[in-house]
């Protein structure tokens, strides 16, 4: 008699990961105002791309089970603002050769683009494939009929000779990437991919690593004025940062670090403090997050 199996088929769409570089941070926040109460699933994915020089950037990706491009037909997505930016938020379309994994390229959507909202509050948008706002870069790219780096339609992506034939295997919501000024925190709280409804939440094992965000700060600040417990946090920024038990600057130190120019950190910490959090941060420090009960 045969064994029966069973195979647990993943979905098309996986769960939301959190990504960053340079002066961009990432962390998981439950709603931090009371507008901000109106969308999405009580978590929200919190994108701060800091003082911007080209290359500084948050995102959030969603990993995709190799659906084919011509199948991906729509998406939208909800965000709130803190401050209006010359950039929007977003959707970035990662393909590659099901057969030759050295063959990829990421197709942007060019995030100053006419019709992608960058004002301050809550701002949403629905992908349209008939735009030319589209461009891509890779590797291995030989055969296609466009070019890299020039505005296509996702439609014509999708009717090339080459990349009809590719499947996506990631999208991804990008915040920053801009050459000079600064970006502030934006809330990413709702997404649709082909009609999927995509919950922005942390996974199972995240929850509590993320039991609640204090926001970017750059300055010192005073977390929490009651006993607490400091679960994570992250740091970009040269300069040491020092995490004081305490509710005032000068209170007993529990954890520090030094960090060179250009350094990044995301520490899981759970460290108790009787009194109270206070993080000292270091003078012109991009940004820190703090997770903590």
């Amino acid at each position: 008699m045969s064994v029966p199996t069973r195979r647990i088929i993943e979905p098309v769409f996986g769960k939301p990961v959190l990504v960053a570089a340079n002066n961009g941070i990432v962390s998981w926040t439950k709603n931090t105002s009371l507008s901000q109460f109106q969308k999405g699933t009580g978590w929200q994915a919190e994108l701060y791309g800091g003082v911007q020089s080209g290359d500084d950037w948050a995102a959030c990706y969603i990993p995709v089970q190799e659906l084919y491009v011509t199948q991906f037909e729509s998406a939208q997505w909800s965000w709130y603002q803190t401050a209006t930016e010359t950039m929007g938020l977003s959707i970035v379309i990662w393909i590659h050769d099901p057969n030759d994994f050295d063959k990829r390229a990421e197709v942007t959507q060019l995030a100053n683009v006419a019709g992608l909202d960058k004002a301050a509050g809550w701002n949403s948008h629905e992908f349209n494939t008939a735009t030319d706002q589209m461009f891509f870069y890779g590797e291995n790219t030989t055969g296609t009929g466009l070019t890299a780096g020039t505005l296509y339609s996702w439609d014509d992506f999708q009717a090339d000779v080459l990349f009809k034939n590719w499947v996506i295997y990631r999208v991804s919501l990008d915040w920053g990437w801009e050459a000079s000024g600064t970006f502030e925190a934006s809330y990413l709280a709702e997404v649709k991919l082909n009609g999927s409804y995509i919950p922005i939440r942390p996974d199972e094992t995240e929850i509590d690593q993320a039991y609640k965000s204090s926001g970017v700060f750059t300055s010192d600040t005073g977390v929490k004025a009651t006993p607490g417990r400091v679960e994570w946090i992250t740091v970009s920024g040269a300069g040491t940062v020092q995490i004081n038990d305490s509710v005032a600057d000068g209170g007993t130190d529990v954890w520090s670090i030094t960090l060179g120019s250009g350094g990044y950190i995301h520490a899981i910490l759970k460290i108790d403090c009787a009194t109270g959090i206070f993080i000292d941060v270091p003078s012109g420090a991009p940004g820190i997050v703090v997770g903590y009960l």
